[in-house]
């Protein structure tokens, strides 16, 4: 039973990543977190795991549709990465609740904005 949970985060999270571009993260982390029961800092560090395969197909799609902006892909992917060390070497100084706490209220204003936009 776990593993079909598994499967299906998974899709749900492949799903908004295709659709929305928003690297599943949203769907995963509290999906591993509420129903799978992992730690906070194993479900951010599991999530950046899945984002990558899953946005190379998200991003070989949209390329064949003439979508994809390698240039700008390339300098965002340049920025995130350094962006991603750093928060990878602070994930373990915070605190689970913190981190929960941090990613709701994130998650909560992105969804404003856009609601309002």
């Amino acid at each position: 039973m776990k593993v079909i949970k598994m499967l299906l985060i998974g899709v749900g999270a492949g799903l908004a990543s295709g659709l929305l571009g928003i690297g599943g993260a949203i769907i995963m982390v509290p999906g591993m977190v509420y129903i799978l029961g992992l730690s906070q800092h194993m479900a951010n560090a599991t999530s950046l795991a899945v984002v990558i395969p899953s946005a190379v197909v998200s991003a070989a799609v949209y390329q064949s549709f003439g979508q994809l902006d390698t240039t700008l892909a390339a300098l965002f992917a340049a920025g995130g990465m350094a962006g991603a060390y750093l928060g990878a070497a602070l994930l373990p100084r915070v605190q689970p609740e913190h981190l929960r706490r941090i990613f709701s209220v994130l998650t909560f204003a992105l969804a404003v904005r856009m609601w309002f936009s």
